[in-house]
């Protein structure tokens, strides 16, 4: 039996590298070797020859949910499997900080990318979902006590900072390697610098995503001012 196997990220922004990856795919040891392993990028399109590689990188340059699929062969009839995602805008990501402000403080970043990325837009998007946890734990919700989201936030500006030092946290993070490392300590030391930021920050929420300031929240004490 044939069995593939397709990863890839849940979410993509246009126009920024991400790898289809299927080296997990497998067959049972009563099937013959694999001879063709290909991968099609989105419906419709060609399929192309990753045999050598067992992935694919792309670039999708418009916003749509696709679907990806890895199609593997023996001598056998091939067998396929699918993975769909999204592909979302840079306006609808509303990211709250990119790679120009992590670059200011490391100049040199970009050798920790992951592979198959060609840049850190999946860490920034991380870091936005961990900051609205983050006001949601500090008990700072909507007036129907529904999550604050990313568009409630009236001036990105205004989180950019614990954004940024989040981001790069989360960066040497992922590179961490033993237990105090030089990486370890570097995630430390900006994961202090976003807590400093995230008290030091005076956010703006706009509740009904209307164009108005509806209530500014005290981060340190998470108390909620209306205006």
């Amino acid at each position: 039996m044939i069995f593939p196997q397709i990863r890839t990220e849940k979410i993509v922004q246009v126009n920024d590298r991400t790898r289809i990856n299927c080296i997990e795919s497998f067959v049972s040891p009563d099937e013959a070797d694999i001879t063709l392993v290909e991968i099609q990028p989105i419906t419709g399109g060609d399929f192309i020859d990753v045999t050598s590689t067992l992935y694919l990188d792309w670039v999708y340059t418009a916003a749509e949910s696709v679907t990806a699929t890895v199609r593997i062969t023996t001598d056998s009839t091939p067998v396929t499997a699918t993975k769909t995602f999204t592909i979302i805008s840079v306006a609808d990501d509303l990211l709250f900080s990119d790679d120009e402000d992590i670059l200011t403080h490391e100049g040199d970043i970009y050798r920790f990318l992951r592979l198959g990325r060609s840049s850190f837009i999946d860490m920034h998007r991380l870091a936005q979902e961990l900051i609205l946890e983050d006001l949601a734990k500090r008990n700072i919700t909507n007036w129907d006590g529904t999550k604050i989201e990313k568009t409630n936030i009236f001036d990105l500006d205004e989180v950019k900072e614990w954004s940024k030092f989040l981001t790069l946290s989360l960066i040497f993070k992922s590179t961490e390697n033993e237990v105090n490392d030089f990486f370890m300590i570097k995630s430390n030391d900006y994961k202090k610098q976003a807590e400093m930021a995230a008290n030091r920050a005076t956010i703006k929420l706009d509740k009904d995503v209307d164009g108005v300031v509806d209530s500014s929240p005290d981060l340190v004490s998470g108390r909620l001012i209306r205006r």
